[in-house]
């Protein structure tokens, strides 16, 4: 066959089929751009609504309700206990105050007695008796040690009672006390000087000076067969 009419024939056919061809009264929408904008506008719309909710979730587990909020509010609203901090003395405090000193009781090495005169009563002696402190520190007596007459070999010719319970007087350097002294029924011959003593207890005694190295001043005996009895006022500033 020839090539020619081969193609002729081709053109005619097409030809043919153009003419047949109606031409549209309206064209047609072209879907290309617009068509690929709407269908990613659908899903672009679908992934956002995706998105939404799992925000809508996740925020969900992380907002708490009233109850919740007030419980925490009233944890985090509590404060935590703070141990309060124990006092620590100072050192340097230490070290600057020294202890205040004891009061302890009065040494007679450190007491001067004497009796500066004998005043005479129905039936007894008393002694006006005088005691100075010469100690360099404040010291402790009692009020009302037990008195006792002596005479001067020593020899104890009354001895009063004792005084249970007798509060301590503090003396300090210089102080002076006085006290009187009663002595009756005694049926003994003294040698002189007699005086009197004052049992402070602890083996701690005190002799006052007598009136004077030769006084042999004592009561006189009323009943032989009886003990001599001495007492003493407390001691006074």
């Amino acid at each position: 066959m020839d090539p020619n009419r081969k193609t002729d024939r081709i053109l005619d056919e097409w030809d043919a089929v153009a003419r047949m061809a109606r031409r549209p009264v309206r064209a047609p929408r072209r879907r290309g751009l617009a068509g690929l904008g709407s269908t990613l506008g659908l899903v672009g719309a679908a992934l956002v609504a995706a998105a939404l909710v799992v925000a809508v979730g996740w925020l969900g587990g992380r907002i708490a309700s009233p109850g919740d909020v007030g419980s925490r509010g009233s944890e985090s609203a509590s404060p935590s206990a703070v141990p309060t901090p124990t006092p620590v003395a100072s050192a340097v405090a230490a070290a600057s105050s020294p202890p205040a000193p004891t009061t302890g009781p009065c040494d007679p090495a450190n007491l001067a007695a004497r009796i500066t005169a004998w005043e005479g009563a129905a039936g007894s002696r008393i002694a006006d008796v005088s005691l100075t402190s010469t100690g360099e520190t404040p010291c402790l007596m009692p009020e009302t040690p037990r008195p006792q007459l002596v005479d001067g070999r020593g020899a104890v010719l009354a001895q009063g009672k004792i005084t249970a319970g007798s509060p301590m007087i503090e003396v300090a350097t210089g102080d002076v006390l006085t006290t009187l002294v009663e002595v009756s029924n005694v049926c003994v011959q003294p040698v002189p000087p007699v005086t009197v003593a004052f049992d402070m207890g602890g083996e701690r005694r005190l002799v006052a000076q007598p009136y004077g190295p030769t006084d042999a001043t004592v009561p006189p005996c009323n009943g032989p067969g009886r003990p001599a009895e001495i007492q003493m006022h407390p001691w006074s500033r």
